[in-house]
């Protein structure tokens, strides 16, 4: 495990510690959706990410360990990219299913 600042540690981060790292990453992340940064990651937008949104990102690596960073930032994107999806998806006449479904059991 990490802890924020990318030093090795064999312990969890406490709860304080899980606070600020979530509040440093709700102020990257909004950051970023205010400058409409979709993918932090993609390395044709770091230049926007650096200029834009870096104190925020700066705060956010010092704050959380380096695996929830990259973690956080792919889920981020990925959610974006699910919920686009889903909303062209309605926008096109699609409807839930009337069922849920269940995991598969084996």
């Amino acid at each position: 495990m990490w802890t924020p600042g990318g030093d090795k540690v064999t312990y969890a981060p406490d709860k304080g510690e899980r606070a600020r790292c979530w509040d440093k990453r709700d102020r990257f992340f909004s950051c970023l959706e205010k400058h409409y940064i979709d993918n932090s990651l993609d390395p044709k937008e770091l230049k926007r990410v650096d200029r834009d949104c870096g104190t925020q990102k700066k705060e956010f690596e010092h704050d959380c360990a380096t695996s929830w960073v990259k973690y956080f930032q792919e889920k981020r994107y990925n959610d974006l990219v699910r919920q686009r999806y889903i909303d062209k998806l309605e926008s096109e006449g699609a409807q839930p299913l009337p069922f849920k479904i269940e995991g598969v059991k084996k």
